[in-house]
């Protein structure tokens, strides 16, 4: 279902929108929008990866969060984002629709967060050459973990 991954902080550099996840469910939804304008104004020329980043939580997946559309940056410079350095589950989505597979992955997320595992310090999208079809996608998800609850839980998925 998932493995364990510690990343060192990286920057991104991108487009921002603050929602959340009940409004993401309506008409009123901001993240596509977001990905729209992102590529349309080709943003580092649309090299992969691109990421998705979910940061600055008001809580947990029930408040407000940051939604950043962006690419790597190697440099920590004005409205640059980082996200820190961490230990991560890195999920990966079946191959499908992109939409579909991503979204369905975040409910397999929500249900195995239950042991409360998240630290809600920055969470993200990688696209890279797997997701470049948008109707044969695979996408991975990383979500920060506290080290040492997942420890004590033994990792068991």
């Amino acid at each position: 279902m998932y493995d364990i991954v510690t990343l060192e902080k990286k920057w991104i550099d991108g487009l921002s929108v603050r929602t959340t996840n009940e409004i993401e469910q309506t008409k009123e939804r901001k993240i596509a929008p977001l990905w729209e304008q992102f590529f349309a104004q080709q943003l580092h020329g649309g090299q992969a990866p691109v990421i998705g980043l979910y940061s600055d939580y008001e809580k947990d997946e029930h408040g407000s969060y940051l939604f950043t559309a962006g690419q790597f940056s190697n440099q920590q410079r004005e409205h640059v984002l980082e996200i820190p350095a961490a230990t991560y589950a890195r999920f990966r989505t079946r191959k499908g629709p992109i939409e579909e597979v991503v979204l369905e992955t975040w409910y397999k997320i929500w249900a195995w967060d239950q042991r409360h595992l998240r630290t809600y310090t920055g969470d993200f999208e990688w696209y890279d050459e797997r997701s470049i079809d948008p109707k044969e996608a695979e996408v991975e998800i990383y979500i920060a973990v506290d080290e040492k609850i997942f420890a004590k839980t033994n990792g068991i998925s």
